[in-house]
C-alpha cells in the first residue's frame, strides 16, 4: 500500500451537501381523519355563553331569567324576608336600611325602617307577625313591623347580630360577635344565652323540625347543635374555617355552607364594609363574658386549630366563566385545596355528606322545587344542585360581586339579594327561549378540510339543538372567516359546509317554545383532514473517525438524524450510502425503520470517503398515493479499515521511518526490538496530526551483531500497520 493525502472532492458531485429534498408529487394530499370532540364540563366552559348554563356533568342548557327587582340604593343586601303584610324586605348596609317592597314592581322599593347602625344584618318574622332586624355594630334586635321600634340587646358584648331564627313559640335565636355566642329571647323579651363558643364570631343559626337549635361558627368552621332540652353539642367540624349559612332540610337533614376565604378569614369581614367584625375585636365592647356564666351555657371547646393557609384566589378575565367548575357529592369530605368552599348534609344520625364544592364562597342557601340551591360569591354565581349532590348546575351569573340571600317568591321564582353592589333580582322559573354556546378555537395547525358534524343532546318535544360551523386563517376570528354554516339539525346526517381553513368554531343554538323544558347538549364532535406535508429532516449526524485517538478500532458508526412531520403522522425511514466514485447511491437497510439512528456495521464495506442518505417516509400513515416523504444527504465522511503502511530505511546508529495512511491521520507509534518490549516514538516534527508521518530511532546503544527492528503505527481509526528491518552492527 503507498499513502496518499486526502483529495479535493469534484464540486459537482457533492453539489448536494447538507440538502433536504422533498421527494414527493406537487399536487395536494390529504393526511389521516381527525376528530375535535367536546363532551366535558371543562371544554364547555371555555366556551363563550350566552342564556345557556354548563352543568359540572358536562350538560349545557338553557338557563333561567334574571329581572331585577326595582332600583335599591344599598352597598349589599345582607338578608331577605317575607313580612306578615306579605311584602317582601331587605336588610342592608352599609347605611343600615331595611326596605320593603309590595309586590309591585311599579311601586319601588321604599323605606321601613333606618337604624343608627351601619349594618341591618339579618332579617326574621315572629309566628304573631312581627318583623325583627338584627344590626351592628351595636348589636340590636328591632322590631320593624312597631312604629316605636323597640329594640333590645342580647348583651353588652354584642356588637354584631349576625342572623336570626324564630321558632313556632315565638322564640328568637341570635348568632352574634365578636364573641361569638348564641342568644335565645323569649317571647316576654327576655334574653338567655345558650351557647359561649370559643370563636370570635357565630354566623348563621337555624332552627330544627324537632325544636333543636343549630349555629355555625368562624375561626374551625364548627356547627353546633344545642338540644331541646339546652344539651350543646359539635355536630360537624368542616375542613374550611368558616361555616356561613345553615339550612334545615326534609327528613331532618341539616345543610351547611362555608366561605372561608384564600386567606381563612371571615366571608363577612372580607366585604370590608365600615366598622366590620375584625374592626370591632378591639371596639369597646370587645371584652368576653365573664368566667362566672354557667356552665351549661358553655360548650365543650375543643383545642383549636390554625386556620387552613391558601394561595390567593386566581383571577378570571371572563365574567361569564366560573372561576372553577362545580363538583358533585361524596360521601367522605375531601380536604379542599386554597379557595375550595363546599356545601354539606348532616343527615339526623350525623353522618356527613359532601353534595357541593367549588372555589367560591357559600353565603346563601335554599330550596326551590325539592332542589337546593347556593349563592356564592366573589362572582355572583347561582347553583343549583341536582341528584343529591350528584351535579351541580350554575343556574346564572350575576354582574354584581355577591348572591348574599336567597327566598322564595310568592310567583314560583327566587329572589336574590345581592352585595357589590346592592339590589334584588328575580330568577323567573321558566327557561329563557333561546341561548348560544360558541366554542374556543380549535387550531388545526394546517388547512384542512372539515366534514362530518355530530353531537349528543336530549331534545324533548318543543325544545331543539342546531349546530353551525365556520373557518378562518386566523387565531381570531374576524371579517377574514368564513359566514356561518347553515344550521343543522339533525346530528345523524349533518356536515360542516364550510372552506377549508386553519381554524375553526363551531356555535351551539338550544331553543324551547315551553318555559318548562329545557334541551341538554352532552357532546360535540366535528371531524377534519389536513393538508399532508412532507416530512422534515432537520439534522443528519455522522461521527467523524478522523478526531478518534486510536484507542479502539472502528468497525461501527451509530448515525443519528432528527424529523419532524408538520401532520403528525407516524414515519420510516430508509438509508443509502455512496461512495466517492461510485456511480449512484446503494441501499443500506433491508426493511424500513422505525428509530432515528441506526448502527452501522463498517466493516462490510470498502474504505473509502462516503456521503451517507436518509429518507423519512409518512407511508404509515398516509395510502401510497397521499404518502409524502423527504429526503437529507450528509456532509463526506471516511470508513477506514485499512492498517498504515510502514517503510523503515536504516543508517549509521538509526533508523529513519515513514508512517502513511491513505484516510486518516497517524495517532501514535512505536517501536521493539528483537522481539523486545515496545517503546514509543514520537513524530520528528512533534506532532501525530497528519496521515503521513517520519520517525527516527536511535540505534547507537546495539551490540554488535545482526538485530530485528519492528516499527508499528496506529491510525484514528484504531488499525495497526507495521514494518520490519535487519540492522547489522559491525
Amino acid at each position: 500500500m503507498r499513502a496518499t493525502r486526502r483529495r479535493r472532492h469534484p464540486a459537482i458531485l457533492w453539489l448536494l451537501t447538507g440538502l433536504v429534498s422533498v421527494l414527493a408529487t406537487a399536487a395536494p394530499a390529504l393526511a389521516r381523519l381527525d376528530t375535535w370532540r367536546d363532551e366535558s364540563a371543562s371544554a364547555f366552559r371555555k366556551a363563550q355563553r350566552d342564556r345557556v348554563v354548563v352543568s359540572d356533568g358536562g350538560k349545557v342548557r338553557l338557563g333561567h331569567a334574571l329581572t331585577p327587582l326595582g332600583k335599591l340604593e344599598a352597598a349589599r343586601v345582607w338578608d331577605l324576608a317575607r313580612g306578615p303584610d306579605g311584602a317582601l324586605y331587605a336588610a342592608t348596609g352599609d347605611e343600615g336600611k331595611v326596605f320593603r317592597h309590595s309586590g309591585d314592581d311599579g311601586a319601588g322599593w321604599t323605606l321601613a325602617f333606618d337604624a343608627l347602625d351601619t349594618q341591618a344584618l339579618a332579617l326574621a318574622v315572629t309566628p304573631d307577625g312581627h318583623l325583627l332586624v338584627g344590626t351592628g355594630p351595636s348589636g340590636q334586635v328591632i322590631d320593624v313591623t312597631d312604629p316605636k321600634h323597640p329594640a333590645s340587646r342580647p348583651s353588652k358584648d354584642v356588637l354584631y347580630i349576625w342572623d336570626l331564627a324564630t321558632d313556632p313559640k315565638g322564640n328568637v335565636y341570635a348568632a352574634t360577635g365578636p364573641t361569638g355566642q348564641l342568644w335565645k329571647r323569649s317571647p316576654e323579651g327576655a334574653w338567655s344565652l345558650l351557647l359561649d363558643s370559643k370563636y370570635s364570631h357565630l354566623l348563621c343559626v337555624a332552627v330544627g323540625a324537632d325544636g333543636a337549635v343549630f349555629a355555625g361558627s368562624d375561626g374551625e368552621g364548627l356547627v353546633y347543635k344545642v338540644a331541646p332540652g339546652g344539651k350543646v353539642s359539635i355536630l360537624y367540624d368542616a375542613p374550611q374555617s368558616e361555616v356561613r349559612c345553615l339550612l334545615p332540610g326534609p327528613g331532618g337533614t341539616l345543610f351547611a355552607g362555608t366561605a372561608s376565604d384564600s386567606g381563612g378569614g371571615s366571608g363577612r369581614g372580607n366585604l370590608n364594609f365600615s366598622g366590620g367584625p375584625m374592626a370591632a375585636e378591639s371596639g369597646p365592647f370587645g371584652t368576653r363574658p365573664s368566667e362566672t356564666e354557667t356552665e351549661a351555657a358553655t360548650a365543650a371547646k375543643p383545642a383549636q386549630k390554625p386556620a387552613p393557609k391558601a394561595d390567593a384566589e386566581p383571577k378570571d378575565d371572563d365574567r361569564r366563566r366560573p372561576s372553577s367548575p362545580a363538583r358533585g357529592g361524596t360521601a367522605t369530605p375531601r380536604t379542599p385545596s386554597a379557595g375550595e368552599n363546599a356545601v354539606y348534609r348532616i343527615d339526623p344520625e350525623g353522618a356527613v355528606r359532601e353534595v357541593f364544592r367549588a372555589r367560591v364562597l357559600v353565603f346563601a342557601l335554599a330550596f326551590h322545587d325539592d332542589r337546593l340551591l347556593v349563592g356564592t360569591g366573589p362572582e355572583g354565581q347561582l347553583f343549583e344542585v341536582r341528584d343529591q349532590g350528584q351535579e351541580s348546575v350554575p343556574l346564572a351569573r350575576l354582574d354584581t360581586g355577591h348572591i348574599l340571600a336567597l327566598a322564595a317568591d310568592p310567583n314560583g321564582g327566587l329572589l336574590l339579594g345581592t352585595g357589590d353592589p346592592g339590589g334584588v333580582v328575580r330568577l323567573e322559573t321558566g327557561y329563557r327561549p333561546v341561548g348560544t354556546l360558541v366554542s374556543e378555537v380549535k387550531d388545526t395547525k394546517l388547512i384542512s378540510r372539515f366534514g362530518a358534524l355530530s353531537w349528543q343532546a336530549e331534545a324533548p318535544t318543543g325544545t331543539s339543538v342546531r349546530l353551525q360551523v365556520r373557518t378562518g386563517n386566523v387565531a381570531e376570528p374576524d371579517a377574514t372567516w368564513s359566514d356561518w354554516s347553515p344550521e343543522q339539525a339533525d346530528s345523524a346526517r349533518s356536515r360542516a359546509l364550510v372552506p377549508p381553513g386553519r381554524f375553526a368554531q363551531y356555535r351551539a343554538t338550544l331553543a324551547t317554545t315551553d318555559p318548562k323544558l329545557t334541551p341538554e347538549l352532552s357532546a360535540v364532535t366535528l371531524r377534519y383532514q389536513t393538508v399532508n406535508l412532507a416530512p422534515e429532516v432537520s439534522k443528519l449526524d455522522v461521527p467523524d473517525i478522523t478526531l478518534l485517538d486510536g484507542t479502539t478500532r472502528q468497525t461501527r458508526l451509530t448515525v443519528k438524524w432528527e424529523v419532524s412531520d408538520p401532520n403528525d403522522d407516524d414515519l420510516s425511514y430508509t438509508l443509502h450510502i455512496r461512495k466517492e466514485g461510485w456511480p449512484d447511491w446503494v441501499k443500506l437497510n433491508d426493511q424500513p425503520l422505525t428509530e432515528k439512528s441506526y448502527a452501522w456495521d463498517t466493516s462490510a464495506v470498502p474504505a473509502g470517503h462516503y456521503r451517507l442518505r436518509v429518507t423519512a417516509s409518512d407511508r404509515p400513515s398516509n395510502n401510497p398515493e397521499q404518502a409524502l416523504q423527504a429526503a437529507r444527504v450528509s456532509e463526506p465522511f471516511v470508513i477506514d479499515h485499512e492498517a498504515p503502511e510502514v517503510t523503515i530505511k536504516p543508517s549509521a546508529g538509526r533508523a529513519s521511518a515513514v508512517l502513511r495512511d491513505r484516510y486518516t491521520r497517524i495517532v501514535k507509534a512505536s517501536y521493539a526490538v528483537d522481539g523486545g518490549d515496545w517503546t514509543p516514538v514520537f513524530a520528528d516534527d512533534g506532532l501525530f496530526d497528519t496521515p503521513e508521518e517520519a520517525v527516527t530511532v536511535d540505534l547507537s546503544a546495539l551490540k554488535p551483531g545482526v538485530h530485528v527492528l519492528m516499527i508499528r503505527a496506529i491510525d484514528a481509526a484504531g488499525n495497526v500497520g507495521s514494518g520490519d528491518a535487519l540492522i547489522e552492527v559491525h
